[in-house]
């Protein structure tokens, strides 16, 4: 059974869901319009400082979308695997262009966080004992069709911590993978 939420109404019916046809601009006006998604298996390990520090290596953590339509809203989502020295000390944060996404841009503030690593073990265990950390939020950016959007999984501490992502900080336990995705919600 599929539920369709149309403003205040719903309907319900079963069957498959279809669509044909290319988004175009005279057929975007409600919906989701497309979905980037990343899969990130690469493991290391790095400093994550009292200011934002981009997550991993590169462009790791790093996510692009093209909008369809203009004035669009983004779902971004970024899930973590890994494992931090103090965990409790540390914030994620979605930035889009260097800037914090849903903080009103607050930088200064090292311990404003959108998640944290979610603890799997309370006692002082930094070596095989994982955390996940997940984060989803709702970006209104006033996109412009065609024109590219990147957004950055970044953490910071208030006081400069270690991070394994990918991996516990002791090889031979848990490995994982981490994931970005954004989705693209016609305004």
């Amino acid at each position: 059974m599929v539920t369709k939420v149309n403003g205040n109404s719903t309907s319900t019916f079963g069957g498959a869901i279809s669509t044909s046809g290319a988004v175009t601009g005279s057929n975007v006006g409600s919906g989701i319009l497309q979905v980037v998604n990343k899969v990130i298996s690469t493991q290391g390990s790095q400093t994550i400082g009292t200011t934002d520090t981009q997550i991993g290596t590169g462009t790791d953590f790093d996510i692009s979308i093209t909008p369809k339509g203009n004035g669009s809203k983004f779902i971004v989502s970024a899930r973590w695997f890994g494992e931090l020295a103090g965990p409790h000390d540390v914030v994620f944060n979605i930035q889009r262009g260097g800037v914090r996404i849903n903080t009103d841009g607050a930088t200064a503030l090292n311990r404003f966080g959108l998640s944290i690593a979610t603890l799997s073990y309370h006692s002082a265990d930094n070596a095989s004992t994982p955390e996940v950390m997940h984060v989803q939020t709702v970006d209104s950016t006033g996109s412009t069709s065609g024109t590219a959007i990147t957004y950055t999984l970044v953490a910071s501490g208030s006081i400069a911590r270690v991070m394994w992502t990918n991996r516990t900080f002791t090889a031979g336990y848990e490995i994982g993978i981490s994931e970005l995705m954004i989705m693209e919600v016609a305004a």
